[in-house]
């Protein structure tokens, strides 16, 4: 063949093959560096030294923190840095090409893993994308920047006691699960975590971040492990709790505390304040049932919270307890008993206390006694039957007596009722009831009338004896009217004694719950002010401690 020949059959051929781009010096870059790469061997030329990664996070959101449950759910991004012998390139080879970027599974990553997560699974836990690979020619090394998002599940043990006015510190660990020391050495690449993209969150303030570097030497293994210790100090914001537990609860308590201890009630009875007692304890309970569910099933402690709603509800039973006691107080002056002189003299101190009046005549004696003068009897002993059936008849034997004595002057000389004549000349048992009767008319005698004669002897002896028996039969008719008008004023005695028993216990019962107002009053603001202010001063310690 022909020197013509050959250029007329190969000539279009080489124009062909001459005119086929050349590969781009990137993927030429790739091909090269990737060609004898193993993502599984550990990237030092030198076997025995540990690879230095470098470990940021930079925070994005918190998104919950779990009080029951005891752990944080939060949102970040995270930075590490390494340098990779094997995946070092020339520039001046490559056009002057000194970033690249690779996908994640096809060079080597480190095992990075959070020691405290609740997630296992790698791929719920971070979103890998790309490594940045960037040439060092003073090293002879890439250094490979992986970036990428993160939402992290970890425990976190909290520290309830001073809810809602607490200060949680929560630690995330941070180390390789199964390189040692030698393998590779964490470092942090800030002393502090990025908090520049967070958003707020609506339940807590973050007063301070903090990353610490330690070795630790486990029992498993020879070498020391090298961890990484980020620490978030949350400050909770207590407005949620105050606004619809801790003043919804102070406002019952203090209601019911009025109307436990107020004077008196639209009925004029005190009993269904006990009923009041025992609903704003129902109530009580279900605002307890509110923050158990926010707290952690413990026994260790009891949160402050809990102190505070404990308290109510023991103020709250105590109030029940004294308003039966002053129904009972009420209802005993109904027994017609009046107050001893030491129970008036105390009630007396605690009426000047609560500055409440004492009923009047009780305020009467009180003023006898302040100018010494004699104390008029305002009190009305109950009347005593028996004594006054006794009064009425020693009254009527002495009355007996006195007349039959002064008949027995006159009648000296009668000593034999049948042999002594003057006895006919007296009335006979007919006449005398006649006689004596103010309403019987006059009988006129059908015998003739003896003459008048001047009066003797007998006549004198007539009417001693007359007179003696109208004496008889009035006192026997005294005693039906006496008793009549002592059983009345002893009904009237007992009436007016019971009157001014019930004034005094009611007085009693005044003085109490006013008393016991004031005492409970107090008690409600001490716990309140003093639990909470306990609170808050160690919320603002807190703060100021953590530069918040």
């Amino acid at each position: 063949m022909t020197a013509i020949e050959k250029t007329l059959l190969f000539g279009p051929l080489s124009v062909c093959i001459a005119a086929e781009p050349p590969v781009p010096t990137q993927i030429r870059l790739v091909h090269d560096l990737l060609d004898n790469y193993d993502k599984k061997a550990k990237p030092m030329w030198d076997n025995s030294k540990p690879i230095n990664v470098s470990f940021s996070m930079d925070l994005y959101q918190i998104l919950e923190l779990n009080e029951p449950q005891q752990y944080i759910l939060l949102n970040a991004w995270i930075i590490e840095r390494w340098f990779d012998e094997f995946l070092y390139w020339n520039p001046d080879d490559y056009e002057n090409i000194t970033e690249l970027r690779l996908p994640y599974d096809s060079i080597w990553l480190p095992d990075t893993t959070l020691y405290n997560s609740l997630v296992m699974k790698d791929d719920d836990t971070r979103r890998l994308l790309n490594a940045k690979l960037t040439t060092d020619t003073q090293r002879r090394a890439a250094l490979i920047e992986l970036l990428y998002p993160t939402i992290y599940k970890f425990s976190c043990l909290l520290d309830l006691r001073f809810f809602p006015f607490d200060v949680q510190v929560c630690t995330m660990t941070f180390s390789s699960w199964t390189y040692d020391q030698k393998g590779i050495d964490y470092f942090p690449y800030s002393d502090k975590i990025g908090t520049s993209n967070y958003l707020e969150n609506e339940g807590w303030y973050i007063l301070q971040t903090k990353i610490k570097r330690r070795e630790v030497k486990y029992a498993c293994c020879p070498n020391n492990y090298t961890l990484l210790q980020l620490t978030l100090y949350l400050r909770r914001k207590p407005l949620f709790y105050l606004v619809n537990l801790i003043i919804p609860t102070s406002i019952i308590t203090l209601i019911a505390i009025v109307g436990f201890f107020t004077t008196s009630s639209a009925s004029g009875m005190r009993e269904e304040k006990v009923s009041l007692g025992i609903t704003t304890l129902l109530s009580m309970s279900i605002l307890m049932l509110m923050v158990s569910d926010q707290m952690p099933t413990t026994s260790t402690f009891i949160p402050l919270i809990g102190w505070f709603i404990l308290a109510m509800i023991i103020v709250i039973s105590l109030g029940t307890v004294v308003s039966s006691v002053i129904i009972a107080i009420q209802k005993r002056g109904s027994l017609g008993e009046r107050m001893s002189k030491r129970a008036l003299k105390f009630a007396k101190v605690l009426a000047w206390f609560t500055c409440t009046s004492l009923p009047p005549h009780v305020e009467k004696e009180h003023m006898m006694e302040a100018f010494d003068a004699p104390t008029p009897s305002v009190e009305v002993r109950p009347i005593q039957l028996a004594s006054v059936k006794e009064s009425v008849r020693n009254k009527w034997v002495s009355g007996a007596r006195r007349a039959t004595q002064r008949g027995n002057s006159g009648l000296a000389l009668i000593s034999d009722k049948s042999t002594d004549p003057l006895i006919h000349l007296s009335p006979s048992a007919h006449q005398q009831d006649e006689s004596i009767s103010p309403s019987a008319p006059p009988v006129p005698s059908t015998s003739p009338l003896p003459p008048p004669q001047t009066p003797g002897p007998a006549d004198d002896v007539v009417s001693v004896a007359s007179e003696l028996s109208s004496k008889f039969l009035m006192s026997r008719m005294r005693p039906k009217s006496q008793k009549e008008n002592t059983f009345a004023a002893m009904q009237s005695s007992i009436k007016a004694n019971r009157q001014l028993a019930v004034a005094e216990f009611e007085w009693l019962a005044t003085v109490v719950e006013r008393t016991c107002f004031v005492i409970f009053v107090v008690a409600f603001l001490i716990i309140t002010f003093g639990i909470n202010f306990i609170g808050f001063v160690h919320w603002h310690q807190a703060g100021v401690e953590f530069g918040g």
